[in-house]
């Protein structure tokens, strides 16, 4: 993929390049030290995701995202800021991620991980050989819920801005997707939802957000119908698919069968964008959120030992590594990760990464290392 970086600092703009030509997944096309500059430059050259700097003078990163998203909505976006605040504003305008100055290595690969997330570019440039693949270019998603709630237009090949009217109305819409189709009592609606309001004007919102949600639904995605009957609600999909749903069932297929399914496999693991409605922190989602986290650790996982198996050990090791800065304490992802930088002959590395882990135990969770994790040590030792 090629990527242009912007900012305005030209030291900042050579680190980022030597880094990321160090990884050697993108190709670095153009540097610009505005966000004018980058502009202009869109216009000419095919450009696959620009590194943006937040804070620049005349025209902002942020400015810039949102002129981008508008001209040119299949350009992947990550943020470049020494100010963590504008985090929520970055994802807020659909970033794939945004990275802290200054930038290390190993947070710069878990973003370009994500890059290819990009559900445009990933649904045009799968080969058609892949499984996965023609089951998904069967069933492109119209409702997106890994990270934030968001609908995507099939035709415009982008997210479908949608402007709530209030939080609840969104939530109450997230909700009937996450329970399938099924019947919701009214009663359960308004105890979930509006729990400290007194019942008649707890149902005054309700019927509000089931308005606005009809409302929306008739322009933005008419196939689906919300339907009441018997005092309960249920959302009715047409045929219309959540990334969410296709991608546990495709955890539960591929589990266990990773080193047959290898294409479609690296394709399903491509579609996470982050947890399951983690933007949001709705407290009912969060068991669903732990299984599909616990299957995507075990995927990613297994395709990393089937990688290493193959010879594969650089890919072996981005899995891992990314793998671990979500899972941080996990013993299996040290494991593995040392002995797969045994694996590629670097034993250093390997001592480094017990070392590590064993800090981060220490220091953070006041326990040790399980005696599988000191054992490998010891014998690389």
């Amino acid at each position: 993929m090629r990527a242009m970086l912007v900012d305005d600092e030209k030291p900042a703009l050579v680190h980022l390049e030597r880094l990321i030509r160090a990884d050697g997944r993108l190709e670095v096309i153009s540097l610009c030290t505005s966000a004018r500059e980058g502009i202009e430059l869109l216009q000419k050259e095919p450009i696959d995701v620009v590194f943006l700097d937040i804070g620049m003078p005349e025209m902002n990163g942020l400015e810039a995202a949102e002129y981008i998203q508008q001209h040119y909505p299949g350009i992947a976006i990550i943020f470049v800021t020494a100010y963590s605040e504008y985090a929520v504003e970055a994802f807020d305008l659909q970033a794939i991620d945004y990275l802290l100055k200054p930038i290390g290595s190993t947070r710069l690969q878990k973003a370009i991980a994500r890059i290819s997330v990009n559900l445009r570019a990933e649904i045009e440039e799968l080969p058609a050989a892949s499984p996965a693949a023609k089951t998904f270019q069967a069933e492109t998603p119209g409702i997106l819920m890994f990270r934030r709630l968001e609908l995507y237009d099939l035709q415009a090949k982008q997210v479908f801005p949608v402007k709530w009217r209030t939080t609840k109305s969104q939530e109450l819409f997230a909700y009937l997707l996450h329970q399938k189709e099924q019947w919701i009592p009214r009663d359960e609606l308004i105890e979930l939802l509006w729990t400290d309001m007194p019942n008649d004007k707890a149902a005054t919102h309700l019927h509000t957000s089931v308005y606005q949600i009809r409302k929306l639904l008739k322009t933005g995605k008419p196939e689906m119908t919300l339907e009441y009957r018997q005092e309960s609600y249920r959302l009715l999909r047409g045929n219309v698919v959540t990334d969410a749903e296709y991608v546990e069932q495709q955890f539960e297929q591929l589990i266990g069968c990773a080193h047959e399914e290898t294409e479609a496999v690296n394709w399903i693991l491509s579609l996470w964008r982050g947890g399951y409605l983690a933007h949001h922190d709705y407290t009912w989602a969060e068991s669903r959120a732990e299984k599909l986290e616990r299957q995507r650790f075990r995927l990613t996982l297994e395709f990393a030992q089937v990688q290493k198996n193959k010879g594969s050990v650089d890919e072996a090791i981005r899995l891992l590594i990314a793998l671990q800065e979500d899972e941080p304490y996990a013993e299996e992802v040290c494991r593995e990760l040392m002995t797969t930088y045994e694996a590629a002959g670097n034993k250093r590395l390997a001592r480094e990464c017990y070392q590590a882990f064993e800090q981060r135990l220490d220091e953070e969770l006041g326990t040790t290392p399980e005696i599988k994790t000191v054992q490998i040590y010891e014998r690389l030792s």
